[in-house]
């Protein structure tokens, strides 16, 4: 695991935004992380919302969906490869939304070196992550699922 993304994931859990196992087996009181600063916040419909030390440990990147002549001679909404994610239930881009990123279905059409034409799910001028791609989508699985890491479920 990269060292950067396992640093994210640890901000994550100690910034208690994301539920964690809080519970002792031992019956000791669960840490007070009311007062711990929110590394990432989750909100249906919004998206996710990094702190600023997250973002950078997540290396968030941003950049503009732009239009582009491709080998072919047409010319195509194109995102750069490293801003797609790629999951069983299809393929997906996070758009931003001032501080929000908020994960978005697209239609891949064809590759161009490090471009990926976009056949539906953005326009030109959307704001996309383009680096840090994987870091949100593992932290809102974890918020999604409830952030349950332990084996009993608890």
């Amino acid at each position: 695991m990269k060292p950067r993304l396992f640093l994210l994931l640890a901000l994550v859990a100690l910034g208690a935004a994301l539920p964690a196992c809080t519970r002792s087996q031992a019956g000791e009181a669960a840490p007070d992380h009311d007062h711990a600063p929110e590394a990432a916040i989750y909100k249906a419909g919004f998206g996710l919302q990094f702190s600023p030390a997250a973002a950078q440990l997540a290396g968030l990147a941003t950049g503009d969906v732009e239009a582009r002549t491709l080998a072919d001679g047409r010319t195509a909404t194109v995102i750069p490869a490293a801003a797609l994610l790629r999951t069983v239930k299809g393929d997906f881009v996070y758009v931003a939304n001032g501080d929000w990123f908020l994960r978005t279905p697209v239609k891949i059409g064809a590759s161009d070196g490090p471009w990926l034409e976009v056949s539906d799910g953005l326009y030109e001028g959307d704001r996309i992550v383009t680096g840090g791609t994987r870091a949100l989508w593992l932290a809102e699985l974890s918020a999604v699922n409830g952030g349950v890491g332990c084996a009993d479920g608890h």
